[in-house]
C-alpha cells in the first residue's frame, strides 16, 4: 500500500507540476489548449483585396499599405521601385529581406539577403503592423508594374500575419530552406477557410496536388515556369476523369526542356502567352471555388530548395476575381500553340 501510495503522490505532484508550466507557457508564449487540438482558429475582418498588375498599380497599393503602417517587415526577391523604397526608409520600423540577385538595389536600407547558393529568396510578402498581410507574385521592380502580368493579395487576418511573422522572424536569423511547420496552417477568415505554407518546409508541391486532386468540374491555372512532373499528373488524370483543365503558360519558359507544357498540350487545352512582358502569375483556379496564389511556381527547386510562401483560398468570391484575370489572359494576350 506503501508503494501504491508513493506513485500516487508522484502522480499528484507530477500533474499539479504540469498544470503550473503549462498556464505559465500559455501566459508567456500564446501555447493553448486550441494549439494542441489542431483547432482551426477564426476570425473577422475586412474583405479580403485582389489586385492585378500593371493595370491596377499595384506598386501604389503596396507603398500606400507601407506609408499608412506603423511597423513594416518585407520579404521580395528584388525590389527596385522608388516609390516603394522610399515608402521603406520612412519607417522608423521596418526590416527588409532580399535574395543576393537583389542586394545591390537597397544598400542603404535595414536589410539581410539569403547568400548565393543553390536556391533562392523567392518570396513577395509583407506584414503590416503585425495584423495584415500582402503576398502574391508581385515584385516590386519597375518592369513588374508596369510591364509583367502579376497579382498581389491584401488580408487583415491576425492569425496569418503571425504565421508570416514567424517565417520572417526565421529568414531574419539566416535560417534559410528550412524551418518549423506553419503555426496555423488553415484559418477561417469572414467564413471562408485559407490555407497557409511556406516551402519548403511546409511541402508545398503536397498541398498543391491534395487540392488539385479534388477537382470536380474545372482547373484553370496561368503560371510562370511549371517543371513539377507530380502536379502535370495529376492534371493529365483530371482529364481523364471529364474535367476541365485550361492553362497559360509564360512564353519565356514554356519551351524549355523542362517545362510540362509539352507533356500537356494536345490533352489539356493548354496556350502560350504573348505579351510583351513575363506571365508572372503562380495561380491555380479550382472549381470556380479555390485559388491556390503566391510565390511559389510548381518546380522541383520551388519545393525543396528556394524559401516561399502558399495560399490555398476557398472562396467563390476570390475565385470570380483570379477567374476573370484568367480570362483576361486567355483572350487577349495569348497566341495558341
Amino acid at each position: 500500500m506503501k508503494i501504491k501510495h508513493k506513485i500516487l503522490l508522484f502522480i499528484s505532484v507530477f500533474a499539479i507540476v504540469f498544470g503550473i508550466w503549462f498556464l505559465y507557457e500559455g501566459a508567456v508564449t500564446g501555447f493553448s489548449i486550441a494549439k494542441i487540438s489542431g483547432e482551426i482558429q477564426q476570425e473577422n475582418g475586412p474583405a479580403v483585396q485582389v489586385y492585378f498588375c500593371p493595370r491596377d498599380d499595384c506598386a501604389e497599393r503596396l507603398s500606400g499599405l507601407i506609408n499608412s503602417a506603423q511597423e513594416v517587415k518585407c520579404a521580395f526577391y528584388n525590389l527596385n521601385l522608388k516609390n516603394v523604397r522610399d515608402a521603406l526608409k520612412s519607417k522608423q520600423y521596418n526590416k527588409l529581406i532580399v535574395d543576393s540577385d537583389g542586394e545591390k538595389y537597397v544598400s542603404e536600407m535595414d536589410y539581410i539577403a539569403r547568400p548565393e547558393g543553390s536556391g533562392l529568396m523567392h518570396n513577395k510578402f509583407c506584414i503590416f503592423d503585425n495584423s495584415t498581410v500582402l503576398t502574391g507574385s508581385f515584385n516590386p521592380t519597375s518592369k513588374q508594374d508596369t510591364v509583367d502580368n502579376n497579382n498581389i493579395i491584401v488580408i487583415n487576418s491576425k492569425y496569418l500575419a503571425e504565421n508570416y511573422k514567424e517565417e520572417f522572424e526565421e529568414l531574419w536569423a539566416g535560417t534559410f530552406a528550412e524551418g518549423e511547420p506553419v503555426k496555423y496552417p488553415q484559418v477561417i477568415y469572414n467564413n471562408e477557410t485559407i490555407e497557409n505554407h511556406f516551402c519548403p518546409d511546409d511541402d508545398c508541391t503536397s498541398r498543391v496536388i491534395e487540392t488539385l486532386q479534388g477537382a470536380e468540374l474545372e482547373i484553370k491555372f496561368l503560371v510562370y515556369a511549371f517543371t513539377e512532373d507530380k502536379i502535370s499528373d495529376v492534371l493529365l488524370n483530371k482529364v481523364k476523369e471529364n474535367v476541365s483543365v485550361r492553362g497559360v503558360f509564360d512564353k519565356s519558359q514554356s519551351y524549355s526542356q523542362y517545362s510540362e507544357f509539352a507533356r500537356l498540350n494536345g490533352t489539356a487545352d493548354v496556350r502560350i502567352e504573348n505579351s510583351k512582358g513575363l506571365l508572372h502569375h503562380k495561380v491555380f483556379i479550382i472549381d470556380r471555388k479555390i485559388v491556390v496564389t503566391g510565390s511559389f511556381n510548381p518546380t522541383l527547386s520551388a519545393n525543396t530548395k528556394n524559401d516561399e510562401n502558399l495560399l490555398i483560398i476557398h472562396s467563390p468570391a476570390i475565385a470570380e476575381k483570379y477567374l476573370e484575370e484568367f480570362e483576361f489572359v486567355w483572350k487577349n494576350e495569348i497566341t495558341i500553340s
